[in-house]
């Protein structure tokens, strides 16, 4: 099924290349200016503080630009992404008509090249602000200071081997379950009160033990992601000099760095 949408996907992809690239530039342009938020209410926050309102201005001038780029991303996606669907979806109908096969099949194959058409439209820019902001906000706080983006990314190893425990867990228990799963048809083709209580409670039983992983890997992490976060509000705090804006700064791109880390697909 996916053969003749890939191939219409991939030649429309070549002659869009060009508008696909500027909306994914757009994109990581809105990124940037969103990871500058902080440090420029901080700007702010510190000037006025002192009788300054260039840092204000800076906040102002960083806010209207990130809108301005954010109108014209989304206008510009929107009719590109459209287009680009609108032409596979007619390349694959057409063909697929051609060949004589069932509406059923043509309708299915329709749906599958807006699958196809989302994951650039949508999935790709999600994937772009993960990594602005994990390696965005990790390089502010390192401006900010050295000793707090050193704890920031040594939090990585323990998370990273949490994460990989609990992964191979659940793919054994997802086997487990799937393995359920493929009984069922043999199940229910022969119902007995017996067999058919017996599974549901089988699957019953592995969705729980997943459940309880899931829970277990999340609560784990977060215990570290709270000796990290104290660690740095402390930090921050008693830095030479520090004032409240960079003070505020600190901890908001502490916390983008943490919601960042979901993310990270051996995180996630």
């Amino acid at each position: 099924m996916t053969g003749a949408v890939s191939r219409a996907m991939g030649t429309l992809y070549r002659a869009y290349r060009p508008r696909i690239l500027f909306t994914y530039a757009l994109t990581l342009l809105e990124n940037l200016f969103n990871l500058l938020y902080p440090f420029a209410t901080g700007q702010a926050i510190d000037g006025l503080l002192g009788g300054s309102y260039a840092g204000l201005a800076l906040f102002g001038g960083i806010w209207l630009a990130h809108s301005v780029t954010g109108v014209v991303r989304q206008r510009f996606d929107t009719r590109t992404f459209t287009r680009l669907y609108g032409e596979v979806a007619e390349r694959v109908v057409l063909g697929q008509a051609r060949r004589g096969l069932p509406t059923s099949q043509i309708v299915a194959r329709s749906a599958l090249s807006r699958e196809f058409v989302d994951f650039f439209e949508r999935d790709v820019p999600l994937i772009i602000g993960a990594l602005v902001g994990f390696v965005g906000s990790l390089g502010m706080l390192f401006g900010y200071d050295a000793l707090t983006g050193l704890a920031c990314l040594a939090l990585l190893l323990p998370a990273l081997w949490v994460s990989r425990h609990f992964a191979r867990r659940a793919v054994t228990l997802n086997r487990g379950l799937n393995d359920e799963l493929e009984r069922e048809v043999d199940v229910l083709s022969r119902p007995g009160e017996g067999p058919v209580r017996d599974h549901y409670r089988r699957l019953a039983l592995w969705r729980v033990r997943l459940s309880d992983t899931e829970a277990a890997n999340w609560g784990l992490l977060e215990l570290f992601l709270i000796a990290l976060a104290g660690f740095v509000i402390v930090r921050a705090v008693r830095l030479p000099g520090a004032e409240p804006g960079t003070i505020y700064a600190m901890i908001a791109y502490l916390w983008t760095y943490l919601d960042s880390l979901a993310g990270v697909p051996t995180l996630g």
